[in-house]
């Protein structure tokens, strides 16, 4: 008897010991895969991939109002006027095409780092879409960048239906991506590394208007019906009870769109009745002229607004948010600037600037020498005294590094988040940043302006005086 206990005691131990090595081995392998995949897999830059590692940036729960759907969503609220105008913390945290399960997965992420008191659900895709269709893009939109969880893995296999190879490929995007290796740029391997911050805080943003003439008279057609399956329609109703555990507001809104009509209205404005929620469908306010939409210049294609549209729309719906719900104004908050404070001034800060209308080197360093937040780097081609070259950086408000060129030699600084490398090489000079050449040739001066707000060069001009 003793030596069969015994046994059994050795066989349990090598049990363990074996489930504990096949467990660490999976963890292992499953880690190397997330690496791998996050290396190889698409970065879908200002969509959703900007967008979601933004949004898991934000500070735990300082975003007052969330805002979700495809792209009729971030193309059509700018949180930032929303902030402007009314002082509301907003984040557009949708990706294209985006089904109604998505957007109960994206609520259900959201939830877990903020607190908003308001969620808006852009309804584009409540009407006319359908789970069932398998939408690869869409799927690869949604999922890519969103961390594995739980909800995540719940929420691709309802996508696929299946535990299968495709199921996996969601799971780990290298079973999908791994032929990108052929594709790859310095991006995808520094990409963990950057500053994932989202200054439009998930907006999309453009000032292109469509080339094709935006018809928006098809509204009031009336031989159709609205096409809404029960499966979008559960969707709805989860969130409903989602956002009722957590004692917050959701309401719809639908964007403008040239592909929707009346019916389509009517047909989610009974849904929403049915459930006690708001719905505001600003085609139906251009057409009764209460949104003054041009749709000669508010458009970047049919489906959606420029950045012209989005702030008429934007400045509506920030006055419907304000008169419904009980949101606090963020602006001049005692504990001073917030991130949508920094947000406002990274956006202000890009673009134009008066400094850039200088007529003279000497016009340009006294516009820009009293703001600390510029770096100006500096290249006199014609210094004196036998010297080839004379270029220096200004931080500040002094000289950080200066050097006279006789010889060719390399001098390296670090600026801000970036690298700089001063450079001369025969005749040839180099402003480099990020690896990334900004001088330009041709004339006596080159001043090469980096802001280290926007962590980017904002200018490079020449003078010849």
């Amino acid at each position: 008897m003793a030596g069969m206990v015994g046994g059994d005691c050795l066989s349990g131990k090598m049990k363990v010991s074996r489930m504990a090595a096949v467990s660490s081995f999976l963890v292992v392998m499953g880690l190397a895969l997330t690496m791998a995949g996050a290396v190889v897999r698409a970065k879908f830059m200002g969509d959703s991939t900007t967008i979601v590692n933004g949004f898991y940036v934000e500070k735990r729960n300082d975003i007052d109002m969330v805002v979700l759907g495809s792209s009729n969503s971030f193309c059509t609220v700018n949180p930032l006027i929303l902030y402007e105008e009314y002082g509301i913390a907003a984040y557009d945290f949708g990706s294209s095409s985006q089904p109604m399960h998505i957007s109960v997965l994206y609520l259900k992420e959201a939830l877990k780092t903020q607190k908003p008191k308001v969620v808006a659900l852009e309804v584009n895709m409540l009407a006319g879409s359908s789970i069932s269709s398998k939408n690869e893009a869409a799927f690869r939109w949604g999922f890519t960048d969103i961390p594995l969880s739980v909800d995540k893995l719940k929420c691709i296999y309802q996508s696929v239906d299946a535990v299968d190879a495709d199921f996996f490929s969601y799971v780990f995007p290298i079973f999908r991506y791994h032929d990108r290796w052929k594709e790859l740029s310095k991006l995808d391997y520094t990409y963990f590394c950057q500053d994932k911050t989202n200054y439009t805080k998930g907006y999309q943003e453009t000032q292109r208007i469509s080339e094709y003439p935006i018809n928006l008279d098809s509204y009031d057609y009336d031989e159709g019906e609205a096409w809404i399956e029960e499966e979008s329609i559960a969707c709805l109703d989860e969130m409903v009870q989602l956002c009722g555990k957590k004692d917050v507001e959701l309401f719809l809104f639908k964007a403008p769109n040239e592909n929707w009509h009346r019916y389509d209205t009517e047909a989610v404005r009974a849904l929403a009745e049915e459930r006690g929620l708001k719905f505001v469908d600003y085609n139906e306010l251009y057409h009764s002229g209460e949104l003054a939409l041009d749709p000669a210049a508010d458009f970047r294609d049919r489906g959606h607004l420029n950045d012209s549209g989005a702030r008429k729309v934007t400045a509506h719906m920030g006055a419907f948010v304000k008169a419904n719900y009980l949101l606090p104004d963020r602006r001049n908050e005692e504990n001073g600037p917030n991130a949508w404070d920094t947000a406002c001034q990274y956006q202000q800060r890009r673009g134009w600037q008066a400094f850039m209308a200088s007529e003279s080197a000497e016009e340009c360093f006294d516009r820009i020498k009293n703001d600390k937040d510029y770096v100006l780097i500096v290249t006199d081609t014609m210094p004196g005294k036998g010297k080839d070259a004379h270029q220096w950086v200004y931080e500040d408000g002094k000289v950080a590094l200066d050097v006279m060129w006789e010889e060719n030699g390399m001098r390296h600084m670090k600026i801000g988040t970036s690298e700089l490398v001063l450079a001369k090489l025969g005749g040839v000079y180099q402003v480099m940043i990020d690896d990334v050449d900004n001088y330009q040739p041709g004339s006596r001066w080159n001043m090469v302006v980096y802001d280290k707000i926007t962590k980017s060069v904002v200018a490079s001009l020449v003078f010849d005086a």
